[in-house]
């Protein structure tokens, strides 16, 4: 549209003394022409009115014209450094608010807007040098008191920006937005109990604020309370039926309880929402996982997969679910992929280990065994794994060094014994393989019922070693009365 035609009709009851001087045709005039003094208050009220309708390039067309007539007005600065900002041209802004303040050094409006837009620049620390100057001026602008919180917040200083919004709150108790914030601010302190004070205030003043029914659900949830969580995201949903993180957290507090069939249709509603949501796929398959439906667990995870080939915890539940229905090769190739993606994380090698003994790899399932040991010293299963997959590739010396580990971490453990046991007789060292079933035996009697059914067909293979290491344990067990024939 050619600017000489521009028309527009002026419905608010503000301008109707625009209506009177015929706005339409000042504005024209004043595109086709240059403005003089006598064009200023006319000005002034044009751009005040398209700032008032968001119509900001407009507004920026006249308020450049007004500079040119009055370049020391500190106000006109200031105007033009608000349209800026809205406009998302911050470093235009900042120049602007610096004018201002160049002009007069207690523009309290400019420093404020300043601080704003180092924000959006995401340079905080000068914005909070910026709004103290603007405090240091007037130590009562609300305005600034607010953004000084919200710099606070940025800044991960959570402790002094709650007391800044207390502060705010006690000076006007029907502050919501400082209440608001201040509940924010508790939630980061891990203090769901004030958050949830201040939420409750926050609703108080406004019920039908969602976004705060939404974060009280949050702030019940970090409290352990599902039920009530669930509740307050419900109320959300009902303010904004479409509230998909409403839907998502709501899904998750239902899963904490066990309710596993209503988080699975809660995070289908979800999904209705924001079918490309990863997490509400991922959790969604935990729930069928807990139920034992491994194929729609499967399903889900691999949904999660589609929309993010590396997400490391899909991958590893879905070889959890392959593994679970023998589909060893597909839960092994899961596994890798995952400890390609995540080296450090001992669990998954862990299960990688196991998948890989399953199949017999067991120079593979060394490998992954010895990355748990070298991840997580302490991990006692890890080592009695690393000890079997050691034994399977004849390894026994390294064998037994990763038994003794166990049994030096959990000296009461019987099952490192037993295995050690196990250990010596492939090596034909009958007396400490004796020594460790024995050990094992008194630590664990129950393990005796195990014991024979490990080696009461041995005569059939090995009659050496039912004479040198079978009867001599079965011996004791009777002499030390841990075993009658009755038994």
């Amino acid at each position: 549209m050619n600017k000489d035609d521009f028309e527009f009709t002026l419905d608010d009851d503000d301008y109707d003394e625009f209506e009177k001087r015929n706005i339409n045709e000042e504005i024209k005039r004043l595109r086709r022409e240059e403005p003089t003094f006598s064009s200023i208050a006319a000005l002034e009220e044009i751009i005040d009115y398209f700032m008032s309708q968001d119509k900001y390039e407009d507004a920026l067309y006249f308020a450049n014209k007004l500079i040119t007539i009055v370049p020391v007005s500190a106000e006109n600065w200031l105007r033009r450094g608000e349209i800026n900002e809205a406009l998302g041209k911050f470093e235009e802004a900042l120049e602007d608010y610096q004018k201002a303040v160049d002009i007069n050094p207690i523009e309290v409006d400019a420093l404020i807007g300043q601080a704003s837009c180092l924000q959006m620049l995401e340079k905080y620390e000068e914005a909070f040098e910026c709004i103290q100057r603007a405090l240091d001026i007037d130590p009562g602008s609300d305005e600034a008191l607010m953004n000084q919180g919200i710099i606070l917040e940025k800044l991960t200083r959570y402790e002094e920006a709650s007391k800044v919004f207390k502060y705010l709150s006690e000076l006007d108790p029907t502050d919501k937005d400082a209440w608001f914030e201040m509940a924010y601010c508790y939630d980061y302190l891990e203090q769901p109990e004030k958050s949830l004070r201040c939420y409750d205030k926050v609703i108080e003043l406004d019920p039908y604020n969602h976004r705060a029914w939404y974060n009280r659900g949050i702030s019940l949830n970090a409290m352990g309370k599902y039920q009530a969580a669930v509740e307050s995201y419900d109320m959300a949903i009902a303010i904004d039926e479409k509230f998909s993180a409403a839907w998502y957290n709501r899904s998750n507090a239902l899963l904490s309880m066990g309710k596993l069939r209503e988080a699975i249709e809660s995070y289908k509603t979800t999904l209705r929402y924001e079918p490309k949501d990863v997490a509400s796929w991922h959790n969604m398959a935990t729930a069928f996982e807990e139920l034992s439906e491994y194929k729609d667990a499967i399903r889900c995870y691999s949904e999660a997969l589609k929309h993010d080939s590396n997400h490391v915890e899909s991958l590893f539940g879905r070889a959890v679910c392959y593994d679970a229905m023998n589909l060893y090769r597909k839960a092994l190739a899961d596994f890798t992929k995952a400890t390609d993606l995540n080296s450090s994380d001992p669990d998954i090698w862990h299960a990688k280990g196991d998948v890989e003994f399953t199949l017999d790899l067991f120079e593979e399932s060394v490998d992954s065994y010895k990355k748990v040991t070298q991840l997580q010293p302490d991990n006692i299963d890890g080592w009695l794994d690393f000890g079997d997959a050691l034994v399977e590739c004849e390894k026994f010396k390294e064998g037994l060094e990763a038994y003794d580990r166990v049994i030096a971490m959990s000296p009461e453990w019987a099952e490192a014994y037993y295995q050690k046991s196990k250990c010596y007789l492939q090596i034909g060292s009958y007396s400490d393989a004796i020594e460790s079933a024995k050990k094992a035996l008194e630590l664990e009697p129950h393990k005796v019922s195990t014991f024979f059914q490990d080696f009461g067909q041995i005569q059939h293979s090995n009659p050496e070693i039912l004479i040198k290491f079978v009867f001599p344990v079965y011996e004791w067990l009777v002499n030390e009365k841990k075993y009658t024939a009755k038994s």
